[in-house]
């Protein structure tokens, strides 16, 4: 008697068994080129994956605390509440470029 799920499984591990679209299906493994800062000719790159971070970070660290308290209060704080938003997400986006590129410059001079 074949055990159907060894039988499967091997099957599985054959690579002339396998589909071609199962490679699209699997994450390709991650190398070191996908973990480094954008480079310095990617200046401008960096910076908008900063002013996404400050966005993201904004709305957490911001915006629901400020919704809660607007619940809590019974109390709509209308502009002020974009205007502080705006403003937390670029001086969290400039912080987080600045660390950014200092520790960039540190790195290639480490090389």
């Amino acid at each position: 008697m074949v055990d159907s799920w060894r039988r499967y499984k091997r099957d599985l591990t054959e690579e002339q068994d396998r589909p071609a679209r199962w490679r699209v299906l699997r994450p390709s493994q991650v190398s070191q080129r996908d973990l480094l800062i954008p480079g310095s000719r990617h200046r401008l790159k960096l910076f908008l994956a900063c002013l996404f971070c400050g966005a993201g970070l904004s709305v957490l660290w911001v915006y629901f605390p400020l919704l809660m308290i607007s619940i809590a209060l019974d109390r709509n704080f209308g502009i002020w509440k974009w205007t502080v938003l705006g403003g937390f997400a670029a001086i969290a986006a400039l912080a987080l470029y600045l660390y950014a590129a200092a520790d960039e410059e540190k790195y290639w001079d480490s090389l």
